[in-house]
C-alpha cells in the first residue's frame, strides 16, 4: 500500500507495521544470509569440516606457526588459487584443497578458524 493510500484509508504508514526501510533491511539480511550460506557451502565443497585441526594450510604448519595472522597472509596471498590443506579428523589425517574467494562476508575463507587450546 502506498503512503497516499495508506493517509486515504484512515491510517498512517507506521500503522501498517511494514515500511520501505523494514523492507530494504530484509532484503539486505536476506542477501547476507544467501552469502554466507554460499560460502559456508564452498567450505564443506573442500572438504573442511567442523571440529577439523588444521595442521598445514599451505606454507604454514605446526612448525612455523606463530599466530592466526600466518594464515591470514596465506590465505590473502592465494585468493582464487588453491591451497593444500592437511587436517586431524576423529584421529585421521585428511589431505584437501581450499580456494580462498571473495563473498559478501568478512574474509575470503566463509568460516572462522580459532586456535586449538591445550
Amino acid at each position: 500500500m502506498s503512503e497516499k493510500e495508506t493517509r486515504e484509508s484512515g491510517g498512517s504508514p507506521e500503522a501498517s507495521g511494514v515500511t520501505v526501510s523494514d523492507i530494504q533491511e530484509l532484503i539486505r539480511r536476506k542477501e547476507e544470509i544467501e552469502a554466507q550460506i554460499k560460502a559456508n557451502y564452498d567450505v564443506l565443497e573442500s572438504g573442511l569440516q567442523v571440529a577439523d585441526e588444521i595442521v598445514e594450510f599451505g606454507s604454514v604448519n605446526t612448525q612455523n606457526f606463530q599466530s592466526l595472522q600466518n594464515i591470514g597472509t596465506v590465505v590473502q596471498h592465494s585468493e582464487g588459487k588453491p591451497l593444500n590443506v592437511t587436517v586431524i579428523r576423529r584421529g585421521e589425517k585428511y589431505q584437501l584443497r581450499l580456494v580462498p574467494t571473495r563473498w559478501a562476508g568478512k574474509g575470503l575463507l566463509g568460516c572462522n578458524i580459532i586456535p586449538l587450546q591445550r
